[in-house]
């Protein structure tokens, strides 16, 4: 059994204009209503493990599921609302003006430590992706092999819980647009 976890296409631009930390929930609203854009295709080999596979699954923010289309654009491709990235919180109550890169690593540093409230505290992602990676193990038992297309922060948390399931995969997940991370499981789960 197979199951690949795959980063979605970069993003299309969204400003990168100085904001407020109190900001940080509208940049990532609009950068969640953000496509991908096309002057970035997936690797062939990318393209070839969607085809290939025997389910894909996506993310049901538009940034995934363009990336779906792209990839699987002849699949039937089932949209997975809990496949959406871990969430941050919407707002750090600071007035000093950053990047939005930056707001937003310093709002996942907060949200990760549990410094700050988000509708989605580190204990509820953790519990969503052992839902998503028990949903994952079934449909690779029943197809032999899964794709889920989805985003970074939250593969990694599907990741760690796939591991924890015994299966094989790396223990550190590539960064970039369109990454792919397989896992692999000789036997059925039990």
């Amino acid at each position: 059994m197979r199951i690949f976890l795959v980063r979605h296409g970069k993003p299309d631009t969204v400003s990168e204009e100085p904001i407020a930390g109190h900001d940080v929930g509208r940049w990532v609203r609009r950068y969640n209503e953000a496509g991908i854009t096309k002057a970035l295709a997936p690797p062939a080999a990318v393209c070839d493990l969607a085809t290939a596979a025997g389910c894909v699954l996506v993310s049901d923010l538009r940034r995934a599921r363009e990336s779906a289309a792209w990839l699987a654009a002849s699949r039937d491709v089932r949209v997975d609302p809990e496949l959406r990235e871990a969430a941050l919180p919407e707002s750090l109550s600071i007035s000093t003006r950053l990047s939005p890169g930056t707001w937003v690593s310093v709002a996942r540093v907060a949200w990760w430590l549990n410094w700050c409230e988000s509708d989605e505290p580190i204990a509820m992602t953790r519990q969503r992706a052992d839902r998503v990676a028990g949903r994952l193990e079934a449909l690779a038992a029943e197809h032999g092999s899964v794709m889920a297309i989805g985003h970074g922060m939250f593969n990694r948390f599907v990741a760690s819980r796939l591991r924890r399931r015994g299966w094989r995969g790396p223990s550190v997940l590539p960064r970039g647009y369109w990454a792919v991370a397989q896992f692999d499981r000789a036997d059925r789960p039990g």
